[in-house]
């Protein structure tokens, strides 16, 4: 006997219930597929969107820059060197896309001209945007510490940054020359010699200064610009207007 009825309950065996295969509801089975399908569909939604964001970063910021760079396209100038003839200052300065890059300019402030371009890098316009959502995970490319060699080029530094869940990392550096006007860029060799920083001092973390005999003036760095402090004046000069 598989089972037993006793007035209006119908009792089954042991043996019955194992026989009987598990069941589910077929609207169970079809609300979770639907369930799982959004899910993934949702994720995979997000993903591509934030590619098409990503791309959309890259592309409009590389393809909106200027051809000709002004002093807008400066936000913070990091440190600066006098030529060894004293007409030229070369620089570093922190560019809207928010890494560095090398400048020059004439020491009476005329002849502006940007020497590296990585703030047009598709590296740093990523970097950017992860930035401002206080992401991490992401690489970032500056141009810095800039230095006069014997023969009048400019040496700097190339560093990739790579800015982890814990602090950055440096992943590689490179060292490079250009020449004031921009052309002949290329790797630093061992006969490229760098002049000495003889001229300038730093008095603090904010400011650091130069002086330049030749035009009987003083340069310094404070407030993230340059200014110019000739001999017998009390008030300095902003030196590129």
């Amino acid at each position: 006997m598989r089972g037993a009825s006793f007035g209006l309950v119908r009792l089954r065996s042991p043996q019955a219930a194992q026989d009987r295969p598990l069941r589910c509801s077929k609207r169970f089975w079809s609300s979770g597929a639907n369930r799982v399908s959004f899910a993934l569909t949702r994720e995979l939604m997000l993903k591509f969107a934030l590619r098409v964001i990503i791309f959309g970063v890259v592309m409009g910021g590389c393809a909106g820059q200027q051809a000709d760079y002004t002093k807008k396209d400066i936000v913070k100038i990091a440190d600066f060197e006098l030529s060894p003839d004293q007409e030229k200052i070369v620089f570093s300065a922190i560019t809207p896309t928010g890494n560095l890059d090398i400048w020059v300019v004439d020491i009476d402030g005329k002849n502006l001209r940007k020497l590296t371009f990585q703030d047009r890098s598709p590296t740093n316009h990523i970097a950017k945007f992860f930035k401002k959502l206080h992401w991490a995970n992401y690489f970032e490319i500056d141009m810095h510490s800039p230095r006069w060699t014997d023969k009048g080029r400019i040496a700097f530094c190339q560093e990739l940054t790579k800015y982890e869940m814990w602090g950055p990392r440096t992943v590689s550096k490179r060292f490079k020359t250009i020449e004031p006007d921009g052309t002949d860029k290329k790797p630093q060799a061992d006969i490229d010699k760098i002049i000495k920083k003889e001229q300038s001092s730093h008095i603090n973390k904010f400011q650091s200064q130069g002086r330049s005999e030749k035009h009987r003036l003083k340069i310094l760095l404070k407030n993230d610009n340059l200014w110019i402090l000739k001999d017998g004046e009390v008030t300095p000069k902003r030196l590129i207007l």
